[in-house]
């Protein structure tokens, strides 16, 4: 293994660290399914990560799925029956589902709609325009600045009533590529504020909410008009490549695990230092200075699962069963939509993989808040057909009307 590996180091080129500003198309790249012990999986797919750009990959149970360019392909073969694993092309040519994908870009320059998919320029517009539709119950607030200069926009709905209401916090749209979950994070605020149905509107009285659709701009707009697998934030290294993990960047067990110390790491490099992104660091600033704050709820995709922290342990917190019965009803709300089932609740070490470093985590252990969630949404290598986004809406709004009930039930407000 060693000497097939050296051979592959010396005829294939490094690539991690591409600045092109070209629209990547992805022609030729195929999506591969590999079957086998999950330990030698991983260890293929490390090695890959280490040495070269993959632009998706993930391993669950005994089964790894891995999208690799042309030039890697043959490669990437070798590898897998030096390691007897077996194999199988799902996508021939990924460039066929992007090409599918732009073209509803295309078709959505007219207004607002959960139909398509848009640009963070459009997103904050909305956000704008939504806001000026209704002010006396919202209002465009801003977590600070992206490294590119953005600001990080998000939305307070607080309709009159009691000064002291409890904060629900959303964080959404933290790994750029993960379309569906600003647009189910702008379809919820549309809910909350358009919506007649007597649980959605008691939803929305009962909080003074805070929702950030995208809290990585800079990477959200370069997935759009760059790279449609980009993850992280836009920030320079000093060896030329670009961009953190900004859910490996917190200061909570940071770099421990599920997480690369290289900066040309395509996936997940946590950064120089925890906070050096200023993404990370300001919106964590922001959260901190929120008094009463109750819940704080990520959205990612697209593993369809809800985690609990801590995210690199198996041991549970001092809550964990009353977060596991309010999940389990969250989940149960949503499930009456479509039928879909949701893995969890659990910790991501006890049902997906141990990571540190992330926002979930840091929010529970530095400012103690009750009540910490990550849904990951559903999807297919973080492709969802724009024309099915209010499926996923609905889910999310029925979700977030289960936790709501059920806290309240367990006496968290």
């Amino acid at each position: 293994m060693i000497a097939l590996k050296l051979f592959i180091l010396i005829v294939v080129i490094h690539l991690s660290c591409s600045v092109t500003n070209e629209y990547r198309t992805y022609e030729n790249y195929k999506l591969f399914e590999v079957h086998g012990e999950r330990s030698t999986l991983e260890e293929l797919i490390d090695f890959m990560t280490e040495k070269y750009e993959i632009p998706y990959h993930q391993v669950r149970d005994q089964k790894a799925t891995v999208l690799i360019s042309p030039e890697l392909t043959t490669i990437f073969q070798n590898l897998a029956e030096f390691e007897n694993l077996s194999y199988n092309v799902v996508v021939n040519d990924y460039s066929r589902i992007l090409d599918a994908e732009r073209n509803s870009l295309v078709r959505s320059k007219q207004s607002f709609s959960w139909t398509a998919y848009y640009d963070i320029d459009d997103i904050y517009d909305y956000l704008h325009n939504t806001s000026d539709a209704n002010p006396d119950w919202a209002e465009e607030i801003v977590a600070g600045k992206s490294y590119e200069g953005r600001e990080i926009r998000g939305i307070r709905i607080n309709t009159p009533g009691d000064v002291n209401k409890p904060v629900f916090f959303i964080e959404s749209g933290i790994h750029a590529r993960e379309w569906i979950t600003p647009a189910t994070t702008t379809y919820f605020i549309n809910q909350l504020l358009t919506s007649s149905d007597p649980k959605i509107t008691a939803l929305r009285d009962q909080f003074d909410w805070r929702i950030f659709p995208t809290v990585n701009p800079d990477g959200y707009h370069h997935s759009f008009t760059v790279d449609r697998f980009w993850r992280k934030t836009r920030s320079r290294s000093p060896n030329g490549c670009y961009g953190a993990d900004p859910n490996r960047n917190w200061d909570y067990n940071w770099l421990e695990y599920g997480a690369s110390n290289q900066p040309c790491n395509y996936q997940t490099y946590a950064g120089a230092r925890p906070f050096s992104e200023i993404e990370t660091s300001s919106l964590s600033s922001y959260v901190s200075q929120i008094e009463n704050l109750l819940a704080y709820v990520a959205f990612h995709s697209d593993a369809q699962m809800l985690l609990l922290p801590y995210s690199d342990s198996v041991e549970h917190i001092d809550n964990y069963d009353d977060l596991v019965t309010i999940g389990k009803v969250s989940l149960g709300h949503g499930k009456e939509v479509n039928g879909e089932k949701y893995e969890g609740p659990a910790t991501a070490a006890e049902i997906l993989y141990k990571v540190s470093g992330g926002s979930m985590d840091w929010v529970r252990n530095a400012l103690g808040t009750p009540l910490v969630y990550t849904y990951e949404l559903r999807g297919r290598y973080f492709h969802w057909p724009a024309n099915r986004i209010s499926e996923q809406g609905e889910e999310v709004t029925q979700m977030m009307v289960g936790l709501a009930a059920e806290a309240k039930n367990l006496g968290y407000y």
